[in-house]
């Protein structure tokens, strides 16, 4: 009978969260199993206080913080670091640590919305004219770098320019529309970025059938949706590139050719 050498069993075991780091889709994932984790412990009524009104507040704290890190948008930027703050003091709030109510978020937003328009140093006209609350605009545009943001309303917008330099596109509690059939891109990389942020709110934008498309949004309660047919270039040919970024949380950015 052979003899067999002893040696020590060792166990590697490797784990990765999705196999990559935190994703929206987890991170939602996460405020869902707190909620219930929260609810679970009210009812059974072993704690001094109602400790399920703190939902709300932690999904305020998940949007605002993926907010400050997955945008490039100063204004959407300003209103995340509002909404942490607002987060943090709604639990501070529900936890009996602090004596305030509820109302504390109004004046939050009234001051991150004065903020975001010292910070764009915008004259009331070029607001008026980027900006609408409230009502429904729509027209054509012919400038290249566009600046749109639908707050308690909604924009139709058809861009007629040969060179789009990209732009930003934000909405609250409202609508973008879009179309961009008859843009075009005309840099030497022919590559242009474009950011869509909605929240509680949509953004629609159609682009060309010969266009290409990269999205590297994302979407917290919501959809961050390419919904065009993928062009096939001849061998060789290059087609235009459009990379749109940003976020969306309760609502839905949608692309379409």
């Amino acid at each position: 009978m052979g003899h067999f050498e002893q040696r020590p069993l060792k166990l590697s075991v490797q784990a990765s969260w999705g196999g990559g780091p935190l994703t929206p889709g987890m991170l939602a994932g996460i405020a869902l199993i707190l909620g219930g984790t929260l609810l679970f412990v009210d009812n059974l009524a072993i704690l001094p206080f109602d400790i399920s009104n703190a939902f709300w507040p932690l999904v305020l704290l998940v949007i605002s913080t993926m907010g400050i890190y997955r945008t490039r948008s100063l204004a959407i930027r300003i209103w995340a670091v509002t909404g942490v703050v607002a987060a943090a003091l709604l639990l501070l709030q529900t936890f009996h640590f602090i004596r305030q109510s509820a109302d504390i978020v109004w004046p939050l937003a009234l001051i991150a919305t004065g903020l975001v328009l010292l910070v764009y140093r915008l004259r009331w006209r070029d607001f008026t004219n980027r900006v609408s609350i409230g009502s429904n605009s729509r027209g054509t545009t012919t400038v290249g770098r566009l600046q749109e943001a639908a707050i308690f309303s909604g924009i139709k917008r058809r861009v007629e320019t040969a060179n789009l330099e990209g732009g930003e596109l934000n909405t609250v509690f409202g609508s973008i529309e879009l179309d961009l059939q008859r843009a075009g891109i005309g840099n030497a990389d022919r590559v242009v970025e474009l950011e869509a942020n909605a929240v509680f709110g949509s953004i629609e934008i159609r682009i060309p059938d010969n266009w290409r498309l990269q999205m590297q949004g994302h979407a917290v309660f919501g959809a961050y949706e390419d919904k065009t047919i993928p062009p096939r270039p001849e061998p060789g040919v290059i087609l235009p590139l459009l990379i749109v970024r940003g976020g969306t949380a309760f609502g839905a950015v949608v692309i379409r050719n």
